[in-house]
């Protein structure tokens, strides 16, 4: 991965909700500090929300302010999770009884619906966070291009994608670690996509044949998983290295809490 570098850093405070580019994240055993940190969730039952049970999420954005996260919503007004009156504002905007939550470190509920049909489905997130499948999620902008030329007539926006971190160029290894700056990672394996990439958000309009175009042309992947091998501070130009290149490094496992 010669001459490689880290170009877009992204963290996505609430679960489902639009995110905040930045220029340096911190990577703990748990993944991106501060990403998904807050998830919205029903009052009762404490079921979590994502875009496919409610896609008016991707229309808000998110932004982290300390260990709170401030919340701008689709007609410019702003909710921040201190606020007394949060679970009110955010119950008023979905029309569904809601609240703001934190990982509980228990197990908890997502409700979403089963592609595009009025059939809810639940299933477990995990007791540290509230992520799906892998704690990172890495994309590159070779990837990105690859797929203006399978669908010419789409926006193929990062935002689409919600990963955390961007590379410059080359194929992404679909197994095995790789080093950002000081942090190491290890790519878990393909990304999959569902309706979540083609659904309308702030600035970008519905665009199925977008998921059509990951289905058909790369097997329903586009971008790689990771879990954090070595923490610390990606900052964007950082540069990408093969383990080989950044020797005498020191794991840590997701279970060696508070590792910085």
């Amino acid at each position: 991965m010669a001459g490689v570098v880290v170009t877009g850093l992204w963290r996505y405070p609430v679960k489902s909700v639009g995110g905040e580019q930045v220029e340096r994240l911190r990577f703990t055993a748990d993944g991106v500090q501060g990403d998904r940190a807050f998830a919205i969730a029903t009052r009762t039952g404490g079921r979590v929300l994502t875009a496919r049970r409610s896609p008016e999420l991707l229309e808000a954005t998110a932004r982290r302010l300390g260990d709170a996260v401030e919340l701008t919503l689709p007609d410019g007004s702003t909710v921040h999770s201190d606020d007394p009156e949060s679970a009110d504002r955010l119950s008023d905007w979905l029309h569904l009884d809601v609240e703001l939550r934190r990982p509980s470190g228990q197990a908890v509920q997502v409700e979403e619906y089963l592609t595009e049909s009025a059939k809810l489905a639940s299933f477990e997130l995990p007791q540290w966070g509230f992520v799906d499948e892998s704690p990172v999620h890495v994309l590159s902008e070779d990837l990105l291009a690859q797929g203006r030329e399978w669908h010419p007539d789409g926006v193929w926006d990062v935002r689409r994608f919600r990963p955390n971190v961007v590379l410059s160029a080359g194929e992404l290894p679909q197994r095995g670690p790789i080093a950002a700056g000081r942090v190491l990672l290890d790519v878990t394996g393909p990304c999959r996509r569902c309706v979540m990439i083609s659904m309308a958000q702030r600035g970008l309009a519905k665009d199925r044949e977008l998921l059509r175009a990951v289905v058909t042309r790369s097997d329903k992947t586009f971008g790689v998983y990771a879990n954090v091998l070595r923490t610390g501070v990606v900052c964007t130009g950082d540069q990408v290295a093969t383990p080989e290149a950044e020797p005498g490094f020191v794991a840590v496992s997701r279970g060696e809490r508070g590792i910085r």
